[in-house]
């Protein structure tokens, strides 16, 4: 059968963890005593394989410098299978500090877990108490059918479940915990890296999860559903009144193709429902491992800092999340200009830490049968692009793309693959000692 997924539990066994169920009453929460112990704050994460840090075998995270938790089963609760068998989802019995090294599958990984939880607690230093609880729930390969509330049982009869069942299981777990800990529990968000298999596999439209016929015609819609049917399922629960948004990451690990909708469809569904479906940004400035899918462990640590930072926004911060992203495109003779929402101005256009690919990742197409070419790309301001074309437009259907051009059969990340040079100037550290700036999210705009 599969290797124990936590080999090593940091010493920490039974009843004599952090937090622990082992009374006989935990099972109801009416028996559970007074909540006066520290908040829960449940953030669950699903999603493919670089959900659960597939190829992350370099463990990174092996202590716990705040309070942050996962449960005693392991950081992931995701079912799977290797050559030796399948498990499925776990009962854990109590929390435990968040570390990584969980198993997927046969060995070890860095999920961003970690790299999630502990920014947090870095930026709610300065704040509140802030304790966090992290579970995986992700699947390798799903399309979002097959991860959506009633999803397709992947390899059920071999020992998969559905992710979205455990989901639920993670909820009720989390809450019956917290309860026997005399611990108010509550669900802030869900975290989402997805979209690869959606972008090989068209399976649209799908009909609602309320039985609406076609209601799901794309990308966008399942987002907004998956949001929807997660914060439904969280306030069933805990009964909570509070928003549960999903975060989501833009793809840019795509090489079988030049272009993709993915991205453009992660975008729309931010700007469709402010504030509930959430992009944090792009990720073509994080490393790749050599597969050229799945983040390095420092990709999948770095990725969670970043989630990090938008969830502090909106749960510590009581505010909104805009990743950097375009707000109006205008053009006027040969100039188009692209104004910004820019989280830290100004703009930056940065060749070190992502090589230019030409343009700095803008693209410039019409119907025309002599497009124009780009001259030159200038910053004009702190939140404003200008880009000047080789002659003035006179086809229809002119758009602005930017960091949507993938050269098949190469690598995504900062040197190859989908890509641009544009970022703001936030100087939030890294827990490697760099600064967390926001890069220009990809997008395909038309210009009037």
């Amino acid at each position: 059968m599969v290797a124990s997924r936590l080999p090593l539990l940091r010493g920490v066994v039974g009843c004599a963890l952090v937090v622990t169920a082992c009374s006989t009453s935990t099972e109801g929460h009416d028996a559970s005593p007074p909540l006066t112990g520290p908040m829960v704050n449940h953030i669950l994460s699903t999603g493919q394989s670089n959900s659960i840090g597939f190829a992350a075998h370099t463990v990174l995270s092996l202590e716990q410098p705040f309070e942050n938790l996962m449960f005693d089963t392991g950081v992931i609760t995701a079912s799977s299978c290797d050559d030796e068998g399948c498990r499925v989802y776990e009962k854990p019995r109590s929390f435990v500090p968040l570390v990584e090294g969980d198993h997927y599958f046969a060995e070890p990984v860095e999920t961003m877990s970690a790299g999630l939880a502990n920014q947090i607690g870095l930026l709610a230093s300065e704040r509140e108490k802030h304790d966090v609880l992290v579970s995986v729930h992700g699947r390798s390969g799903n399309i979002y059918e097959c991860l959506r509330k009633g999803g397709c049982a992947f390899q059920d009869g071999k020992g998969y479940v559905r992710a979205f069942d455990d989901a639920l299981r993670e909820m009720k777990d989390a809450h019956r915990i917290a309860s026997a800990a005399g611990r108010p529990y509550i669900v802030r968000a869900v975290t989402a890296i997805h979209g690869e298999s959606d972008h090989y596999d068209k399976s649209f439209p799908l009909d609602g999860t309320d039985g609406t016929p076609g209601a799901i015609q794309n990308y966008a819609d399942a987002l907004v559903e998956w949001q929807r049917d997660y914060e439904e399922a969280a306030r069933a629960e805990t009964k909570q009144k509070e928003h549960v948004p999903l975060l989501i990451s833009q793809m840019a690990n795509w090489n079988d193709r030049p272009g993709s909708d993915i991205p453009g469809m992660q975008l729309e569904a931010h700007e469709r429902a402010p504030g509930k479906v959430v992009l944090i940004g792009p990720t073509y400035m994080l490393p790749f491992a050599n597969d050229c899918i799945h983040y390095t462990s420092e990709g999948e640590r770095r990725l969670g800092e970043y989630f990090a930072k938008a969830y502090t926004k909106i749960v510590l911060d009581r505010g909104t999340w805009e990743p950097l992203r375009p707000t109006s495109v205008t053009i006027s003779d040969a100039t188009i200009t692209v104004r910004f929402k820019v989280p830290s101005p100004p703009l930056v256009l940065d060749t070190e830490q992502v090589t230019d690919p030409g343009a700095y990742g803008f693209d410039y197409v019409d119907d025309g049968p002599d497009t124009p070419t780009i001259q030159s790309v200038d910053l004009a301001g702190d939140d404003a692009i200008a880009i000047t074309l080789s002659a003035p437009p006179t086809a229809g259907n002119r758009h602005l793309r930017y960091a949507l051009r993938a050269t098949p059969q190469t690598c995504p990340g900062p040197k190859t693959g989908p890509r641009g040079n544009l970022r703001d100037s936030d100087a939030t550290p890294s827990q490697d000692g760099s600064d967390l700036a926001n890069w220009a999210v990809a997008f395909d705009a038309t210009i009037p």
